[in-house]
Parts: C-alpha cells; sequence; structure tokens
C-alpha cells in the first residue's frame, strides 16, 4: 500500500485505518482488524487469533485494503485453521466385512 508520497505503509499483519484532515485523506497504522472486516473475509475470531492478528472490538468500519490482506492470509493459513475431524476406528471397516463375511458363510 503506498500513500501520495510512495512511501509503502503497513505489512500483511497491520490493520490500516483512514483519517482525513484538511479534505485530504492520509493511511496510518490502526490497533487492529474490526470484527466487519474478518466477518467479510470469511475469519472467526478464533482463527485470527490462531493467526496472532490484532483485533479492534471498537472499530466497525471495513476498509476493502483490510479485508483483500486478510483474505490472502486467509488462503495462506487454510491447513493451519482447519480443525482436525473426529474419524472412525481404522479397523471398523474390516471388521464390519469380516463379520458379514462369517455370517454369509455359515449359511
Amino acid at each position: 500500500m503506498t500513500q501520495g508520497n510512495g512511501l509503502v505503509l503497513g505489512n500483511s499483519f497491520e490493520a490500516m485505518v483512514q483519517r482525513s484532515q484538511k479534505g485530504q485523506v492520509f493511511l496510518r497504522k490502526g490497533r487492529g482488524f474490526s470484527l466487519s472486516e474478518l466477518k467479510k473475509a470469511g475469519l472467526d475470531v478464533d482463527a485470527a487469533k490462531k493467526m496472532h492478528l490484532m483485533i479492534d472490538p471498537r472499530r466497525h468500519t471495513i476498509y476493502d485494503f483490510n479485508v483483500d490482506k486478510l483474505s490472502k492470509l486467509a488462503i495462506e493459513n487454510r491447513a493451519m485453521l482447519k480443525k482436525p475431524v473426529a474419524t472412525e476406528r481404522a479397523g471398523s471397516v474390516d471388521e464390519e466385512a469380516e463379520k458379514v463375511e462369517a455370517v454369509e458363510a455359515a449359511e
């Protein structure tokens, strides 16, 4: 993200906010991402905390550049955010098949 003078502002983990002064709009580093930005990017608070992102619950604004940052981070860290799925025992299907074969053989 660049400002009018060509300076690059913020890294991918910093939320940026806009402020205006005498009709000009400036960007500055914010305290954290708003809950609305997290929701629009498809993240929840737990996922953001796992990614070590700062959250500012007092902010209600949604800036597209922050949502874009969050979306890119979510895609990069998708594997980390996935919850482990509870699976059945590995042998349960084989045991069921053996029981069916034993019943058929007995008949």
